[in-house]
């Protein structure tokens, strides 16, 4: 079943933030969910079994690499979507997570550290894929994009300069999302942008 890693080697991009947003969003349209966090922070893991109220999304905390590399596998069978938070860095999360994926989101907001990383970690992935000869597919996610601005629309003009392949959907700066560690549900309001424009 299909595998979505979330990877960024940089902090603060939104990696938890869009785990927990595609699997609750999935959840909410029937769909069994499994979320894993193999960060140790296990901020996606506290909000699935602390705050989230809803039903179809499992959620799963396994931040010991041995054990990761089991449970992953486990885990895309046992689910229909699988959506994996691992680390951010130091140590082999990530590439547990990359190898098993189908498709890789790397995040990304406006600003140079943001951009560079997202390159580096879209290169990784690529180069992931070539040494297990599987085609994982990596996307940039543009995150707490404000419509209208000059610093989202030069994320958006870096990402294209430098080639990176990218959603056509991006995640607005939103309350809601910054709020979501303390809702038990994605916000249902607000209108969705069409196909290649930002979501607010």
């Amino acid at each position: 079943m299909p595998v979505i890693t979330l990877a960024s080697g940089k902090g603060g991009v939104g990696k938890t933030l869009a785990a927990i947003v595609i699997g609750a969003a999935l959840a909410a349209e029937g769909t069994d969910v499994a979320l894993l966090d193999a960060d140790p922070n296990q901020g996606a893991h506290r909000w699935a079994t602390q705050t989230y109220s809803g039903a179809n999304l499992t959620a799963y905390a396994e931040a010991d690499t041995e054990r990761l590399a089991a449970l992953v596998p486990e885990l895309a069978e046992r689910h229909a979507v699988l959506s994996a938070d691992p680390a951010g860095c130091g140590n082999r999360s990530p590439v547990i997570c990359i190898g098993a994926a189908d498709g890789v989101l790397v995040p990304a907001t406006p600003g140079e550290g943001d951009i560079i990383e997202a390159q580096k970690m879209v290169n990784f992935v690529r180069s992931t894929g070539k040494a297990i000869r599987r085609d994982v597919q990596p996307r940039v996610l543009a995150n707490r994009i404000r419509r209208g601005t000059a610093l989202s629309r030069h994320l958006l003009a870096q990402i294209e300069e430098l080639e990176l392949p990218r959603l056509k959907t991006a995640l607005s700066e939103a309350v809601a999302y910054g709020e979501l560690g303390f809702v038990a549900a994605l916000p249902t309001s607000g209108r969705p942008a069409p196909a290649g424009r930002v979501v607010r």
